[in-house]
């Protein structure tokens, strides 16, 4: 091994952003893509194991206002959260706090009274594969109490009461019988690590995952809280929604979609799932391949909450991961087989917004053969 080669996969397994000297400017072929959608931005960045190969910013930070996007600015990512919050839970199986096998009744049956009985065996692997018994949309009155509940209790306060009332309803099928993706199985589970952990949510991510791999500005539901334009505004529809307490969904659901952070930082993030290796993240291998299996073969479901797509001109299989919260959309393809990781994120979800990301997906994947 060179000298170059050994001091880049040191830098790698210390989570050390690498950098080409001159990454490519996407900005040229995402221009034409933004131009033909109804978008206010589009952003993409390009990854190898070892470095940032391109990237480019094209479109306004919040439409009414001259602001451009760049390349550091920070993005909702939407479900793309849940892939953190699984990683999170194979941190903490790694040093067994909790397995995979553990259920929400063992841990949250004395703090939920009235659970229903079919979920008391419901196991955390199951939550993770979407497969607990959940629906894709909430109770409509527990769902009502997040939305009231938003601003005026802590979050895992929030998250408590959100999923009490969930688990006194009955569930949607049978749990284990059905793959049915959901925001609610996650809400579960990000209480279950709340109790076990005896951390919020957001600073068991913080400690257990931005700090490891130096994903340093990244935080949690929309940027710019402050309400200053110096990060992206989601958009509704045309209109750009101010940040804060309504800026983003409830607490309740923080765990299955409440992170933002710039591409260049959630590129760490899906670096250290490119490169294979368990640390800094984790420290025993079996872990990871689990996080990375499959719990029904017939799904592409991955118990790491992303899909698993077989894609002969990547390489053979991929991951990828859409996230939006109806306000902001981020994609993720990781190509082991090609060596590749992109990433595209705009500010604003009509129908249109997955078309035209995963057009630029697809023009991405082409400039880096």
């Amino acid at each position: 091994m060179t000298t170059q080669r050994w001091i880049f996969c040191l830098l790698a397994l210390l989570g050390v952003p690498l950098q080409s000297a001159s990454p490519q400017d996407l900005a040229p072929i995402l221009r034409p893509i933004l131009e033909e959608s109804d978008l206010p931005s589009l952003v993409g960045m390009v990854f190898s194991r070892e470095e940032i190969l391109g990237q480019g910013a094209v479109g306004l930070r919040k439409r009414g206002d001259p602001a451009n996007v760049t390349i550091e600015d920070k993005f909702h990512l939407g479900s793309c959260t849940k892939s953190f919050t699984a990683t999170l839970t194979a941190i903490l199986v790694d040093r067994g706090v909790l397995t995979w096998e553990t259920t929400v009744g063992e841990v949250l049956k004395r703090s939920v009274r009235g659970m229903h009985e079919a979920y008391e065996s419901v196991t955390v692997e199951q939550l993770l594969a979407h497969t607990g018994g959940f629906a894709t949309q909430p109770p409509s009155e527990a769902w009502g109490q997040a939305w009231k509940d938003q601003g005026r209790l802590k979050p895992e306060e929030q998250r408590e009461r959100f999923v009490s009332r969930l688990l006194r309803e009955k569930p949607a099928y049978s749990p284990g019988t059905r793959t049915e993706y959901t925001n609610q199985g996650y809400a579960v589970l990000g209480v279950m690590l709340e109790k076990l952990a005896k951390r919020p949510w957001e600073a068991l991510i913080r400690r257990e995952i931005f700090t490891p791999l130096g994903m340093k500005e990244a935080g949690f539901r929309s940027p710019d809280v402050d309400r200053k334009v110096k990060h992206p505004w989601g958009h509704r529809g045309a209109e750009p929604v101010v940040p804060g307490v309504r800026g983003d969904n409830p607490d309740a659901i923080a765990p299955a979609g409440a992170i933002h952070a710039s591409l260049r930082e959630w590129g760490l993030f899906a670096q250290w799932y490119l490169r294979g290796e368990p640390k800094p993240l984790l420290t025993h291998r079996e872990t990871m391949a689990r996080l990375r299996a499959r719990l029904d073969q017939s799904q592409p479901l991955a118990v790491g909450g992303w899909n698993i797509l077989e894609r002969r001109h990547l390489g053979g299989e991929c991951v990828q991961m859409i996230g939006s919260n109806t306000m902001w959309m981020a994609i993720m393809w990781i190509a082991p087989g090609k060596d590749r990781v992109v990433l595209v994120a705009t500010n604003a979800a009509p129908e249109s917004a997955f078309g035209s990301c995963d057009q630029a997906v697809s023009a991405l994947f082409k400039s880096f053969p």
